[in-house]
């Protein structure tokens, strides 16, 4: 048996070790240097042909003890850049960058000038998302995104703007596509956004002006078997943009945008190990399901005579996986709907922490962790006209996974259905 699934197929990876080398002036004199410790920041990473340029920030603290035997602090940002050749790497692919602070070495040469040695080591690995049939076997169990279903539609935004000065001829029109949102409904997925465009053109005294504009746009795509909840990866691309003036303050423009769309649902099945393709997977370690009973009592802003409805949603979750356990932390957000005295219905939020942890053998610091919360039911009671009291159940899916490399055997060459 084999399953359609969209994975990370290893390109490439290696290892870049660089050296930075700086002197710094500290704001009084030390008699010592205490400690320094470093970590990168502002980590960014650029693919071109076969290699890798990185670039950030070593941002480092420096403890040292004053002339008055008070230990004192000073920040320091020193900005680096490297590159490390990768073979078969392109602009496009994605790229995975661990960096790890090796050694930190420091020399007192005066009392205000201290010299410092830091190595940093790069892990990098390259990947590209393909579309492949896996076969299943009996080897490690996985956690894969099953392509669902995809499709291309195209769609023709057509608009006129009125120039803020009259226009003798337009020179350019360039269009992005911004805050792009996307909801999966049932066979339907349904997009939304905004065409950011610039419209360059040359004024009745032969000056070039620039004018912004920004259209919404709306529109979906029907994707047999899709599903509320399921992943959905949408990549548009303007084709072709057409204006004419249609007087001097008049422009009609009509832009062409294809969507490019694929809807996935996670999977867990057991791979077969062999011959086909090296791929960047997530092993399940193991899973659990909680169930939390978050109950509180809040105060009404005013009297009521009846509660209407409590809505509550999980938001800020967060997870820290420890040994054999995960630690769940996060927000009950609550909409709370009554009606007061007068009869009037009267809206009221209230955010409420929670936390917890759920017990998952095998799992320990730097694994991945995906939770999935659902709001199971929210009960409420008017103790009296201000009091009230709520229990909201939530239940947590809790999946911890490692990232691991695997040759995986695949049903058919994978190279024509790359996305």
């Amino acid at each position: 048996m084999d399953s359609l699934v969209r994975a990370e197929v290893v390109i490439g990876e290696g290892t870049k070790q660089l050296l930075v080398e700086t002197n710094v002036t500290l704001v009084r004199p030390a008699i010592k240097i205490r400690n320094i410790t470093a970590e990168v920041r502002n980590l960014t990473t650029e693919l071109i042909q076969d290699k890798v340029i990185i670039q950030g920030v070593l941002h480092k603290q420096i403890f040292f003890v004053g002339e008055d035997n008070v230990v004192h602090h000073q920040a320091e940002d020193v900005p680096f850049s490297t590159f490390i050749d990768i073979f078969g790497a392109e602009p496009g692919m994605n790229v995975q960058v661990h960096p790890v602070i090796e050694t930190i070495l420091f020399s007192l040469i005066t009392p205000t000038l201290l010299h410092q040695k830091v190595v940093v080591e790069f892990f990098v690995k390259i990947t590209e998302s393909n579309q492949l049939n896996l076969v299943e076997g009996t080897g490690p169990l996985v956690r894969l995104d099953q392509v669902i279903g995809e499709g291309t539609k195209q769609e023709l935004i057509e608009n006129m703007v009125t120039l803020n000065v009259p226009a003798l001829k337009i020179d350019d029109v360039t269009a992005e596509i911004r805050d792009l949102s996307i909801e999966v409904l049932d066979d339907k997925v349904v997009i939304q956004g905004i065409i950011h465009k610039q419209i360059f053109f040359i004024g009745l005294d032969n000056i070039e002006y620039h004018q912004g504009e920004d259209v919404e746009f709306s529109t979906f795509l029907d994707v047999p078997g899709a599903t509320a909840g399921m992943d959905v990866v949408v990549e548009p691309l303007i084709e072709f943009i057409h204006f004419e003036l249609l007087d001097e303050n008049t422009l009609l423009q009509k832009v062409v945008i294809e969507f490019f769309v694929k809807v996935t649902e996670s999977i867990q099945i057991n791979v077969a190990l062999g011959p086909g393709a090296l791929l960047k997977l997530d092993t399940v370690v193991g899973e659990d399901t909680k169930q939390l009973l978050v109950e509180n009592t809040v105060t009404l802003s005013q009297p009521a005579i009846k509660i209407r409805e409590i809505v509550a949603r999980v938001e800020k979750l967060m997870a820290e996986v420890i040994e054999d356990k995960v630690i769940i932390q996060g927000v009950v957000h609550k909409q709370i709907f009554f009606i007061n005295e007068e009869n009037l219905e009267i809206h009221q939020s209230e955010d409420f922490p929670f936390s917890t942890f759920v017990d998952i053998p095998g799992a320990v610091l730097g694994m991945d962790v995906r939770i999935k919360p659902i709001i199971e039911t929210v009960l409420f009671e008017l103790l009296d006209s201000v009091t009230l009291r709520q229990k909201v159940v939530i239940e947590l899916f809790v999946k911890v996974t490692e990232s691991q490399q695997l040759q995986v055997q695949i049903a058919a060459p994978y190279g024509p259905y790359y996305f």
